[in-house]
């Protein structure tokens, strides 16, 4: 098939694909000993053939292992082409290097038109606290303003990471869902989340902590970050290795009553007994705005009862997990 007829530029400028292409080409002759990634081969044909209208063709994956010079020297040329949507890592084994390079690319420079990309993501690479420290100041007041997502599952960066993403993110007034799955962030990581949390112009609407290591002091931390916060809907703070003791679950209540914007809760995964669940139960008598509230597997039959009967108008409020 033939590939698409790419629209002239505006007033008879170059096209922003062909300029990319010949600042491609330049520099890989420059680097004539960097291997080759095969993945961009194809995503750069992809664009080619199907322009940047099919969504598909701006949705950058990588899935495989390549150099980091190869890497950097992609997105070095990818400076000025502004039609990318989405650029996603996944266990490439990239590390810190793969995160500055996108940065790079991302950096809001005056004589360049805005990247566009709003889907971020490096999962399983091996992002370090560096990496994160790049991300804070890409994504911080003076940086990039429109991603919208930014996902960082299984990059065990710890609360030494998390300390450096809220330096940034604690003062963005763009991103609206934030996944930190299986990070190894420690319970003095909560004051970090809660900071992000705390800002005036916060647009966070849905956060992924699942799997790292809260506790009830990290988690204490992040509900008084959330009462606050006014975009939030939904919060997964599941296998977080906290128990149920009365100053997490007045929390926890405090948030229930404090903030109808949450909707969807998901506190499974921990050690929340009957005695405290029947607790939330009491305090979410009236919150109609509660949509989903999912709690230990470990809990009763008769608890998930209470859990379903409190929702009211056919919702499911208490679901056990399988």
């Amino acid at each position: 098939m033939a590939p698409k007829k790419k629209p002239a530029g505006k007033d008879g400028e170059a096209d922003p694909f062909d300029e990319f292409m010949v600042r491609y080409t330049k520099i890989k002759k420059e680097y004539a000993d960097v291997p080759k990634i095969l993945e961009a081969d194809d995503l750069i044909i992809s664009l080619r053939d199907n322009g940047s209208e099919e969504p598909g063709a701006t949705e950058w994956n990588f899935t495989r292992e390549f150099d980091p010079m190869a890497f950097r020297v992609l997105m070095n040329a990818l400076k000025g082409y502004n039609e990318l949507k989405a650029i996603r890592l996944w266990k490439c084994s990239g590390g810190d290097e793969s995160v500055r390079s996108v940065c790079t690319y991302l950096l809001v420079e005056a004589h360049l038109p805005q990247p566009q990309v709003k889907d971020l993501q490096f999962v399983d690479n091996g992002v370090t606290e560096l990496g994160c420290e790049f991300l804070g100041k890409t994504l911080g007041p003076a940086g990039n303003k429109v991603v919208d997502l930014l996902k960082l599952d299984y990059n065990l960066f710890g609360t030494p990471g998390m300390e450096k993403l809220s330096m940034g993110l604690s003062q963005n007034c763009t991103l609206r869902h934030l996944s930190l799955q299986y990070c190894g962030i420690g319970e003095d990581g909560g004051q970090s989340l809660s900071h992000v949390l705390m800002f005036h112009r916060c647009a966070l609407e849905r956060l992924d902590l699942r799997g790292n290591f809260l506790k009830e002091k990290g988690i204490v931390d992040v509900f008084n970050g959330a009462r606050r916060t006014k975009m939030l809907n939904s919060i997964d703070i599941f296998d977080n290795k906290f128990t149920d003791t009365p100053q997490l679950i007045e929390a926890i209540k405090d948030s229930f009553t404090s903030n109808i914007n949450i909707k969807s809760y998901n506190l499974g995964g921990n050690q929340i007994s009957d005695t405290g669940a029947q607790q939330l139960v009491t305090a979410m008598i009236g919150q109609d705005h509660l949509q989903q509230v999912m709690v230990s597997e470990r809990c009763s039959a008769k608890t998930f009862e209470a859990l379903e009967k409190v929702g009211g108008g056919g919702k499911k409020k208490g679901k056990k997990k399988k």
